[in-house]
């Protein structure tokens, strides 16, 4: 049923009317529309050329039911200049409602979705794949049967019902396939894409200038062939290409006017925990984690996010002349520690290349080429954030007062939660909360590797962070700068030898739910559990 929300009440939680919003970058050549034109992603690309500065995207002055028709199919695509690839993609239209609902990507990418607070979405998923696949709603809080988990998984040329209405807050979410054992497949290929919850934001972010960008890394082949696992490393490190790739593109560059913008980040890579920083060595200002808002935007020297995370970062272009090339720099932070791999049974090589120590390579993930403009006006981070951050969740009102340890371990050629892999919805006494109540979790990784644990439909605060092996300590050092754990995030970074506490809050919907790693070839490989939420 959908919900009654008077005219007075759509405006609040809509904001302005419309985003001046950058639909993404370009590698292509003269005439390529680049992402957001609308255009099928089989547009072979050619030389380097700029997107086009903002355009505006329309949003209707009431929240209004949407239905939507989604598909998952073989398409091809041009990642790299003069190059086509096959790859698999998300289609979408609007069947009802608002048509600023659905805005194409331009690229591989699926199209960005733009929902609205209190909004009922229905959504026909058709699989014209040739496997078993179902989309995940990351970051939304949904009912059990609408949040696209392994057991609801759909055959070739069937498909799934959605109806649910949209209880988050405004912010940054994304969507993508969750078939067991092969969702890192169908990610890499190239099923994903961003979603943005609308609603009441802060004034100074109405109508701001906004650019989406979408990190991924592949590997390429001289004719543009995709290649994904190469070796039992692959699977038990995670995968890596050598290329990166943004908002579905090499050599992502776009042109930006001289104002302040709102970049949506998403790291949307299978296992790349990204360093990212400015090539001109400014601080990058965070004004949201996760979808969620911060209560006062937070200067770091450099950022570092994990697969499924999400960060909105405010940049003021206004500082730079026009003509001047900004680059966005990324590095990958993957390590492995020798010392932690004894006994772990790792076989296939794992460990050969294993360091202790981070080799941090600057990699340009996007260019940014500033446009004409005065840039006169004196620009501020916006200082207006806390009346519409959330809370975050109180440790002391937690039910258990010893937290529930989530043992994370690497043995038998597979990586492990509390000794267990998955087992569909089969759980645990621990793994059984009550609803509408919070629970401290504590992660202790007893693996060699790092692992961003995710939780389905919760939003969580990140309490302390303590050592129980600090072989990598000095290590972590280098990267705590760019750590941000204030606020809520739905995704934690828990490196090697480390335990990360957290509180989270079980309200809403009862029924089953996972927690697992959010390197894709980890969660394939059975890292990944249910927990079930249960009246109180």
């Amino acid at each position: 049923m959908s919900m009654p929300i008077s005219r007075r009440q759509s405006l609040k939680l809509l904001g302005a009317g419309a985003v001046m919003t950058v639909t993404g970058c370009r590698s292509g050549s003269e005439g390529d529309p680049g992402v957001g034109s609308g255009v099928p992603a089989d547009v072979p690309v050619g030389d380097e050329t700029r997107a086009p500065a903002p355009g505006a995207v329309t949003l209707a002055d009431q929240v209004a039911d949407v239905r939507l028709s989604l598909w998952a199919e073989p398409s091809t695509a041009g990642i790299v200049a003069g190059t086509t690839t096959d790859v698999w993609s998300f289609g979408a239209e609007v069947l009802e409602g608002d048509p600023a609902t659905v805005r194409p990507s331009g690229s591989y990418l699926g199209p960005t979705l733009h929902l609205r607070q209190g909004q009922r979405v229905r959504v026909s998923f058709e699989n014209r794949l040739d496997e078993d696949s179902i989309v995940h709603w990351h970051g939304l809080h949904v009912p059990q049967d609408q949040d696209g988990q392994p057991p609801e998984v759909v055959g070739p040329g069937r498909t799934y019902e959605y109806d649910f209405v949209v209880v988050d807050r405004p912010g940054t979410r994304w969507y993508h396939p969750h078939p067991h054992a092969r969702t890192g497949q169908q990610v890499y290929r190239g099923l994903a894409g961003l979603l943005v919850v609308h609603g009441e934001e802060p004034p100074s972010l109405t109508g701001m200038a906004e650019l989406p960008l979408v990190l991924q890394d592949r590997r390429l082949g001289p004719d543009g062939t995709l290649s994904y696992i190469g070796s039992h490393h692959d699977m038990m490190a995670g995968f890596t290409g050598e290329t990166l790739v943004t908002n579905g593109r090499a050599d992502c560059t776009v042109e930006v006017e001289r104002r302040p913008y709102r970049l949506r980040l998403l790291n949307g890579a299978n296992s790349r925990t990204s360093l990212l920083s400015l090539s001109v060595g400014e601080p990058l200002t965070v004004i949201a984690t996760d979808g969620n808002l911060l209560p006062k935007a937070t200067e770091v020297p450099n950022l570092l996010l994990t697969p499924a995370q999400r960060a909105d970062v405010w940049i003021d272009f206004s500082a730079y002349e026009p003509g001047q090339r900004v680059e966005l720099l990324s590095a990958d932070t993957f390590v492995e520690s020798m010392a932690m791999m004894g006994g772990m049974g790792m076989g296939g090589g794992m460990g050969s290349d294993a360091t202790t120590e981070l080799d941090v390579r600057n990699q340009v993930a996007a260019t940014f080429v500033i446009g004409d403009g005065t840039g006169d006006e004196e620009r501020r981070p916006p200082d207006d954030l806390a009346p519409f951050a959330p809370d975050a969740v109180d440790p002391g009102q937690a039910v258990n007062t010893e937290p529930k340890t989530v043992a994370l371990s690497t043995r038998q050629a597979t990586h492990w939660i509390n000794d267990l892999l998955w087992e569909g919805r089969e759980v645990t006494e621990q793994e059984t909360v009550t609803a509408d109540t919070i629970e401290l979790w504590e992660f202790v990784n007893y693996s060699p590797m790092a692992h961003p644990m995710h939780l389905h439909g919760r939003s969580f605060s990140v309490v302390e962070r303590s050592w129980d092996d600090d072989t990598l300590a000095s290590t972590w050092d280098t990267l705590v700068p760019g750590i941000i754990d204030e606020g809520l995030r739905d995704t934690v970074l828990v490196f090697p030898g480390q335990r990360v506490r957290i509180a989270v809050p079980f309200g809403g919907y009862e029924g089953y739910f996972l927690y697992h790693c959010h390197v894709l070839e980890h969660e394939d490989m059975g890292m990944m559990r249910s927990f079930r939420v249960v009246a109180g």
